[in-house]
């Protein structure tokens, strides 16, 4: 997808998408732990892919481009929106490093509070975009040929894969 044609409407979908996983995550949190014989890797993964593929998209089409963006107030919310991200998704990984291995049952309210603390953050995130990046579309480029941002977060995704289904251990 070419910076000049990424469509608002489709990234506003993809954002509504990702606040309804954000919710079914926080109100799964909110109940009582699952039995220790649920795996939840599947939808773990589902959530994670969905996340991760969006930021790799928005650094990709969105930030990278915006950098060099003829206005001054685009190339820095997307300088800042690229930073925010990756610190999101630092502490993304740290939480699937805490929480990998036995399930959480048994320390369920210390996990619910990780979970609801990270959900917060990432809900955060998508609304910062919608409010700090989306109105600043289509990006106005300034000539320049900068490239994408240096995130594509695509090692993230399956480093974090590896620990979800095959008991890679994430150092922490």
């Amino acid at each position: 997808m070419s910076v000049a044609r990424i469509s608002v409407d489709r990234l506003l979908a993809r954002h509504c998408r990702i606040l309804a996983n954000v919710e079914a995550v926080e109100h799964f949190a909110a109940g009582p732990p699952p039995p220790a014989s649920n795996s939840f890797a599947d939808k773990r993964w589902a959530f994670t892919r969905d996340l991760l593929h969006h930021f790799a998209q928005m650094e990709s089409t969105v930030y990278g481009p915006m950098i060099s963006d003829r206005r001054p107030q685009a190339q820095a919310a997307a300088a800042l929106a690229s930073v925010e991200t990756a610190a999101l998704m630092s502490e993304y990984r740290e939480h699937v490093a805490r929480w990998q291995g036995p399930h959480p049952a048994a320390q369920w309210e210390t996990y619910r509070r990780g979970v609801a603390r990270l959900m917060l953050r990432i809900r955060a995130r998508i609304e910062a975009e919608a409010i700090q990046i989306v109105p600043l579309l289509p990006v106005q480029p300034d000539g320049s040929r900068a490239g994408p941002t240096r995130e594509s977060y695509a090692a993230q995704a399956w480093e974090i894969r590896g620990v979800l289904f095959e008991g890679v251990k994430l150092p922490a």
